[in-house]
């Protein structure tokens, strides 16, 4: 006669995760790559033949700091749905996250800086997206680099 196995409290296996944690990691990740996406088509409209302008005009400026600004509010998603919530914040964390905002003020700024009046072709038919405007989006990217090297350190 066999004896059935003594039960056990907690079967063996991969442990559970929370759903919600998932499915929000899930779509920081998602959000990363849509803006990633929207980033390439706002610089590159000709590989799919939407370069109506010459240079870049201002629904192509638009389009790719809307990019950025998706790929920065996923990649904000995702580490925060993957740290641990039971830990409290640390200051370094919310420097980071403070980085990351001023970074997307500091590229928008620059990157419609004819458009809201404060660059040096105001007032032209075209918006100009020179040098100047160039180096301060990166700027504004490196910003973001930094906040999110900040925030997601453990």
């Amino acid at each position: 006669m066999s004896t059935p196995p003594p039960a056990r409290a907690s079967e063996p296996g991969p442990p559970r995760h929370d759903l919600r944690q998932s499915v929000l990691a899930r779509l920081g990740v998602a959000s990363v790559g849509a803006g990633f996406v929207l980033f390439l088509v706002g610089l590159f409209p000709e590989s799919l033949s939407l370069d109506f302008t010459l240079g870049l005009g201002l629904l192509q400026i638009t389009l790719f700091l809307v990019g950025i600004s998706a790929m920065t509010l996923g990649a904000y998603i995702y580490m925060y749905a993957t740290r641990h919530r039971a830990m409290p914040r640390r200051l370094r964390e919310d420097v980071g996250v403070r980085l990351m905002a001023t970074g997307i003020v500091v590229a928008y700024t620059t990157g419609l800086a004819d458009v809201i009046g404060i660059g040096t072709h105001f007032g032209q038919q075209q918006p100009f997206f020179g040098p100047v405007q160039a180096w301060g989006v990166a700027l504004g990217l490196f910003l973001i680099i930094v906040g999110i090297g900040l925030y997601s350190q453990r």
